[in-house]
């Protein structure tokens, strides 16, 4: 009987030992399986982190460019009014009234409007009708109408009604006269021809 009992101890021993190291071996593997899944959450949330961004940007410059689509059809509608004003207003003309000579100064508009009477038939101005705009260069307001109350006299029934600075964009005269628009380059014969002399010189 007593040694019935020490085989069935014995027997219980052994596989306690072994139930113990199977569970051991069980616990170890899950373990290590929650430290695997522990690692892909980690990779997963740095994903998750860099999508998260990256649709931060996109959002970003969708909402950009959802800003400027809007700021083009606001330009596109202002530039469609501007167009339909300037269709709809009167046509402005404008006379050249200088040579195209180098000339110092700045553009200036000139109003001015002639007056036909019997007196002023021969001016040979028959077909000026109402208020012509003449464009020229001068240094100032009182040379714009020097000049152009000599060639228009109010004598034959012109009227200088406004001198203001021009208003036609992007005219503009340079001061160094071998950069201005307006600067007439000499033919090349008398370009090569040597300077006169001055009379009675030698």
């Amino acid at each position: 009987m007593t040694g019935m009992m020490l085989y069935l101890s014995l027997g219980l021993m052994v596989l306690t030992v072994l139930s113990n190291r199977y569970w051991r071996r069980q616990l170890e593997g899950l373990r290590q399986a929650q430290l695997r899944i522990r690692e892909k959450m980690e990779e997963v949330g740095k994903d998750v982190e860099d999508i998260a961004a990256a649709y931060s940007q996109v959002a970003q410059k969708h909402a950009e460019a959802e800003k400027r689509a809007l700021k083009a059809e606001q330009d596109m509608q202002a530039a469609l009014n501007e167009l339909e004003a300037r269709q709809a207003a009167p046509i402005v003309r404008y006379h050249v009234f200088d040579r195209s000579e180098p000339r110092p100064g700045r553009f200036w508009e000139a109003a001015v409007r002639h007056l036909p009477s019997e007196a002023t038939v021969m001016t040979g101005q028959r077909g000026w009708v109402g208020i012509r705009r003449c464009l020229l260069t001068a240094e100032t307001e009182r040379e714009v109408r020097e000049r152009v109350s000599a060639r228009y006299p109010r004598k034959a029934g012109f009227q200088v009604l406004e001198v203001v600075p021009c208003r036609v964009a992007g005219l503009s005269v340079n001061r160094i006269p071998e950069l201005s628009t307006f600067r007439r380059s000499a033919p090349p014969d008398e370009a090569a021809r040597p300077p006169r002399r001055a009379a009675g010189g030698r």
